[in-house]
């Protein structure tokens, strides 16, 4: 029996789906591929050493195609206020919501997330699952890989939708 193989034809706009198991962002990976306005948040995030969280933001979006503005990225995303902030004094939580920023700046169709909640407590988590699902709300599809099996079930409460990474590929 062929397992069903998750690719970007096969996503639905506005979907949540959690990738789950060995090669997880090698999965995300191979969905980048795929031909579509795309934004990503990879494990490790930036390094932006020396720089405030407002030129960060506004160099991410001189290489972005029809970008957002640097204060709606800013207001999505929690980060308002903190723009003369230095990258290195950015907690952990504020260096995800910046990644987070950047990769909304593209106005993504589909966002791809590897582990986007790693290592936080439980309210950024929260927090970060409710811009989430706001996103989705807005017709932006959502591909994120964790090891966690309670975060991955978080991916949508009505209608879960968990794939084993091993199923997904580029269109």
């Amino acid at each position: 029996m062929t397992k069903p193989v998750l690719d970007a034809k096969s996503l639905s706009q506005g979907e949540i789906v959690a990738l789950h198991g060995p090669g997880a962002t090698a999965a995300l990976e191979a969905l980048a591929a795929g031909p579509t306005r795309l934004g990503t948040v990879w494990r490790d995030g930036g390094l932006f050493p020396g720089l405030t969280v407002a030129e960060v933001v506004d160099t991410w979006r001189r290489w972005t195609l029809d970008p957002i503005t640097r204060q709606e990225a800013l207001w999505l995303t929690g980060l308002t206020g903190r723009e003369q902030t230095r990258f290195e004094n950015l907690s952990a939580v504020e260096r995800r919501w910046l990644d987070l920023a950047l990769a909304l700046i593209g106005q993504a169709d589909l966002l791809l997330l590897d582990e986007p909640t790693a290592a936080l407590d439980p309210a950024a988590r929260d927090e970060i699952w409710t811009l989430l699902r706001n996103l989705a709300t807005r017709g932006v599809t959502i591909v994120l890989a964790t090891r966690d099996p309670a975060e991955a079930r978080r991916a949508d409460h009505h209608h879960p939708r968990i794939a084993p990474a091993a199923q997904a590929r580029a269109a």
